[in-house]
């Protein structure tokens, strides 16, 4: 008999469900493209900011950032380990570790920066974003913009290193820095040709943001590090942590304000619909109270009907949004990294949120409801 009436209510007024189911879904597919549009622009950010390179520089205690800097002859050396001991520490917040050596030399009467490099990953590292630097090949050089115009070579060319002969395996996109007049090239075989086997002058790392403000992330990393590693010190660069930050922070407001909003417009449709069907099933629900139907059923009939609403909305609202967002940011986000997909891990969340926010929405009415008078409703009709 309940679900008689149940069904019997929801197509009686079909076109008030039908608009009720429409808006929803309308506004759920808002919730999950604005969502996604957020999470993958994030990501994308993230991903740009981290390209513009390592943001820490680690070097011994008593080591004086100005002689690596400029790669002056009164660089340090520590030992090329350190990184690795430095990886292994999964409560740093830095990731993507690149041990570094590095001299000034004379190439064919150009002076250049031999860089030595090897990247050190710390198990946790996403293939997705993969590591800032990467390897060089055994043999090879890869040359900045400025050291490979100096040589006159060019890719596939090759270049005599000190000692020894290289293939140049890249040539780098001018950057208008120092970086320009690198050599790079594997890390052991830089140590060989300079003559100081398994030391290194520098390790560049990333900091990365975990649901943190940048300055609660830098103490914790700077309290963190003085506990682990007391002989060494790391060094900032903050407009490349800072811009990573800001951007991310930029997408999270833009999405709770938004959502906010859309959440807003849902609790409203929902309360002002509920209003008006009770208003117009009044002379229904006065003879369903007459006959001895407690409040406790007419709430149900209520509730769940517009539950089942929300997850029928909340259903088609998150594959209308997933694929749009799929399909109008795909060519707007461009980033070396997965593409924009469903995330369909986040369904049980939106359907649940959408029960719960039509839940609450219904509860003005219901409270309208309870407050009804069986008996002055009869009598007025």
């Amino acid at each position: 008999m309940f679900w008689r009436i149940l069904a019997s209510q929801a197509w009686h007024k079909w076109h008030i469900t039908l608009l009720l189911w429409v808006a929803m879904t309308a506004l759920v597919s808002l919730y999950v493209y604005l969502g996604n549009s957020a999470r993958f622009s994030n990501r994308s950010m993230q991903l740009v900011m981290k390209n513009m390179g390592h943001n820490l520089l680690i070097l011994p205690k008593q080591a004086d950032p100005f002689d690596v800097y400029l790669c002056t002859d009164k660089q340090r050396l520590f030992p090329a380990d350190v990184t690795a001991r430095m990886a292994g520490h999964r409560r740093l917040a830095s990731k993507y570790y690149t041990s570094v050596l590095q001299q000034r030399v004379a190439i064919g009467g150009r002076g250049v920066i031999l860089t030595g490099i090897e990247p050190v990953f710390r198990g946790d590292e996403t293939a997705e974003k993969a590591h800032l630097t990467t390897p060089v090949p055994a043999g090879h050089v890869r040359l900045g913009a400025a050291a490979a115009g100096g040589l006159k070579v060019a890719e596939g060319d090759a270049v005599a290193v000190l000692s020894r002969t290289y293939g140049v395996s890249e040539v780098l996109d001018p950057l208008g820095t120092l970086d320009d007049y690198r050599v790079y090239l594997p890390l052991g075989e830089c140590q060989e040709l300079l003559g100081k086997p398994g030391q290194i002058n520098a390790v560049w790392s990333f900091l990365c943001l975990h649901g943190a403000s940048l300055e609660g992330v830098s103490r914790r990393q700077e309290a963190q590090f003085a506990k682990l590693f007391p002989d060494y010190r790391i060094i900032a660069q903050t407009r490349i942590a800072q811009g990573r930050y800001l951007a991310r922070m930029t997408t999270n407001r833009y999405l709770y304000y938004l959502l906010g909003i859309v959440l807003c417009i849902t609790v409203v449709i929902i309360v002002v619909t509920g209003f008006q069907e009770v208003s117009e099933r009044k002379r229904e629900l006065g003879v369903l109270l007459a006959m001895g139907m407690r409040y406790v059923t007419l709430i149900a009939l209520y509730v769940l009907k517009l539950l089942a609403i929300a997850v029928a909305a909340s259903v088609t609202g998150f594959v209308v949004g997933s694929y749009l967002s799929r399909w109008l940011l795909t060519p707007v986000l461009v980033t070396h990294t997965s593409p924009v997909a469903v995330v369909w891990r986040e369904l049980p969340g939106v359907v649940g949120l959408a029960c719960l926010v039509a839940a609450a929405a219904e509860l003005l009415p219901m409270v309208k409801l309870v407050r009804m008078d069986p008996n002055r409703i009869l009598i007025e009709e």
